[in-house]
């Protein structure tokens, strides 16, 4: 009964945006789970190398540099509905080519790293959009309840889409596994279609150029101590996270040396242990009574132990273990993360200041995931996790340093209400 009651639970039952929105989000993170096995799959049984396997999810991530700004424009300028339901028919036809390329027997590093790229461009105009969106369909108080039920669907799609990955590749051939994924896309359009947005709610006034617009989010960021700190921490996490998806092939091969199908299946409910730790983190969210750097000092040093682990790990329910207590610090983290940036930023910029984030994510992901790659194929994988701990200790560290901006934060934050952009 107490599921039932929930504060979640009661946002998605009382408002009908942030139902379809839920709706739509959770079925196309279903269809993402599947792909994120199947992809990391494909690539290493391609290269048989961590750097191989980087090349690919790096193509991904350095789209977010080119496109995370603009695709911030046109969340900010255009109707924000328009644009998620045209980006994710967009994501949906290009998993159809992936699939079709895989039939015909042309799947290869290059033609998969170029899918990959086209893909995380079409995708970086619907993850800022969604984002911005939410302060739009709800009050300022419901933002970290909100965020926590949107921040669920993605661990629901990755706590049960991996694991049915890793299974369907044991039993079916690539094509089929990425058909699904698309499916999920096109069901996220139909979501988007039953959003009822006010055409012009979103758009900022005044006649500016694309590159004015783009800088615009930048200098918003540069000015705001808070923002640009939670900024700092943010980036000093994702670098020490970047290298997971990359050493974990290597490392299950060379460290733990299982098979094939055996990894397959391993990394699917690695997954799944992490998107169910990530469920509880945002679950309890909700409930925690923290402060914002409170909240960031947690999930960091949580991150550190939880990856750091591995490097002396040789079980595989001990290895999901770790996982899974990692997990629990991004539900904790994305939400605040989230929640400060909603709060911070005036909504008429909130899709050019997500798209600054994206693309900072563009710089940080490829770079750790490349290097990573090539330094796991001479000093191995466990020495990457080490460091890994090192860094997300760092940035525990550097949280701590939100407690002594607040203030600056709070006062910027008003004077840039007062600016008409």
């Amino acid at each position: 009964m107490k599921l039932i009651h929930s504060p979640h639970i009661h946002l998605l039952r009382s408002n009908h945006n942030m139902l379809w929105a839920f709706i739509g989000m959770l079925i196309s993170r279903l269809g993402d789970g599947i792909y994120s096995v199947a992809i990391i799959a494909t690539a290493y049984s391609i290269t048989k190398s961590g750097s191989g396997t980087g090349i690919v999810l790096a193509s991904f991530a350095i789209s977010s540099f080119i496109f995370g700004s603009i695709s911030g424009v046109f969340s900010d300028k255009t109707n924000r509905k328009f644009l998620l339901v045209v980006s994710s028919f967009v994501c949906g036809c290009i998993i159809v080519f992936m699939a079709l390329l895989s039939f015909w027997g042309h799947l290869e590093l290059i033609s998969l790293s170029v899918l990959s790229f086209i893909l995380g461009a079409a995708t970086q105009f619907f993850e800022p959009t969604v984002n911005a969106m939410i302060p739009m369909f709800v009050k300022k108080e419901e933002l970290t309840t909100a965020n926590g039920a949107i921040g669920m669907t993605d661990s629901i799609g990755y706590l049960i889409g991996p694991a049915l990955g890793g299974v369907l590749l044991t039993v079916m051939r690539i094509e089929f596994v990425l058909l699904l994924n698309a499916c999920s896309f096109f069901v996220a359009v139909l979501a988007g279609l039953f959003l009822k947005i006010p055409a012009n709610q979103n758009q900022s006034r005044g006649a500016t150029n694309l590159f004015q617009d783009a800088i615009e989010g930048f200098s918003y960021v540069g000015r705001n101590k808070y923002v640009l700190k939670l900024f700092l921490i943010s980036s000093l996490s994702l670098l020490a996270y970047s290298p997971f998806f990359v050493l974990l092939p290597v490392y299950l091969d060379k460290e733990i040396l299982l098979s094939s199908d055996q990894q397959s299946a391993l990394i699917g409910f690695i997954y799944s242990a992490l998107a169910l730790g990530q469920f509880v983190g945002y679950w309890i969210v909700s409930y925690l009574k923290m402060k914002t750097y409170q909240y960031f000092m947690l999930s960091s040093f949580i991150q550190a132990v939880g990856f750091g682990s591995l490097a002396i790990l040789h079980r595989d329910y001990l290895i999901i273990i770790c996982i899974f207590i990692a997990g629990i610090s991004f539900g904790i983290s994305g939400s605040a993360f989230n929640t400060a940036l909603q709060s911070k930023t005036p909504n008429n910029l909130l899709g050019r200041v997500y798209g600054v984030n994206y693309t900072i994510s563009g710089v940080i992901t490829p770079l750790g995931r490349s290097v990573s790659g090539f330094m796991s194929d001479v000093f191995g994988s466990r020495l990457i996790f080490v460091m890994m701990g090192g860094v997300f200790l760092s940035s525990s560290i550097l949280a701590r340093t939100l407690k002594r901006t607040k203030q600056d934060g709070n006062k910027n934050h008003a004077h840039n209400n007062d600016v008409n952009v």
